[in-house]
């Protein structure tokens, strides 16, 4: 008999939430479960809230608080069928902060202090495509399109499928990695004989793994700016937007739902804030 972890796993799988998601809502879950030291669906509406209002005293991020509320609604409205009163808490304000944006010098120099053929080919694809990291991982051979220069995105998040650019630069990194390194790897298991990246176990390669080496590389170029591997997807569409791209393109290419996920890289772009001329420049100082 299936037990309430992975009726909640089922249930996010059938409903195309990521990876990531999945994992911060199984975690929320188990948070509660820690806190009380007992079946989460045995718990009354009074003891959820002494849990989240325990999580909202914790020097916890907005977004991580709003997570564990996210998880614990979806656990007990669509696995457990329950009303959930308690999250009638109010979500905490995140702050709309905008992340750094490396510049192209910057992209350059992350890539080429990335010594490993094989990450360095991920980043390449993952900045020049805007691609989440997972999606760059997932990649078939199958996917990859010469004659129309495009790749072909499956099951993205939202388990949506689109298509994304696939320049000569790209090509070139990918043929010269196949032939050096992938074609002599072999893979664990029969069904990933197409994955494009393996590790070196010959599986799927992990998150954690392509942040780790990322890291190492922006760490190497000796950039300091904030951010991790989804940076490169920043870069990308404010890049392609600085380059004069149109944004509703940028949007398709990053298979975004909403145009309003979009529009905050117009917030990000040098050219932008060039087109504007500060009052100040018209005074006779």
């Amino acid at each position: 008999m299936p037990t309430l972890r992975d009726k909640m796993k089922q249930e996010l799988i059938l409903r195309g939430y990521s990876l990531g998601t999945q994992s911060n809502y199984l975690n929320s879950v188990i948070k509660l479960h820690d806190f009380y030291k007992r079946n989460p669906a045995k718990l009354s509406a009074v003891e959820i809230k002494q849990f989240l209002l325990a999580s909202s005293n914790q020097s916890l991020a907005p977004s991580t608080y709003n997570i564990i509320i996210h998880g614990l609604k979806f656990f007990y409205e669509v696995v457990l069928g329950q009303s959930m009163l308690a999250i009638l808490i109010p979500r905490k304000r995140e702050p709309q902060k905008l992340p750094d944006i490396l510049s192209a010098a910057e992209v350059e120099r992350i890539i080429k202090a990335t010594t490993n053929l094989k990450y360095r080919t991920l980043f390449i694809l993952i900045y020049g495509a805007g691609l989440r990291a997972s999606e760059a991982a997932s990649l078939r051979t199958s996917d990859i399109d010469r004659s129309r220069s495009t790749i072909h995105i499956r099951g993205g998040k939202g388990n949506k499928d689109r298509y994304v650019l696939l320049s000569s630069v790209m090509l070139q990194a990918l043929t010269a990695y196949w032939k050096q390194l992938r074609c002599k790897q072999k893979s664990k298991s029969p069904q990933d004989n197409e994955l494009i990246f393996l590790s070196q176990m010959g599986s799927p390669l992990s998150y954690s793994s392509i942040g780790k080496v990322y890291r190492q590389s922006k760490a190497s170029s000796g950039i300091k700016k904030q951010g991790g591997i989804h940076a490169l997807r920043h870069a990308f569409a404010t890049h392609a937007l600085e380059s004069g791209a149109d944004l509703f393109a940028i949007k398709q290419l990053l298979g975004h739902s909403s145009v309003t996920s979009t529009v905050r890289y117009l917030r990000m772009t040098d050219k932008t804030l060039q087109n504007i001329q500060s009052p100040v420049d018209k005074l006779n100082l």
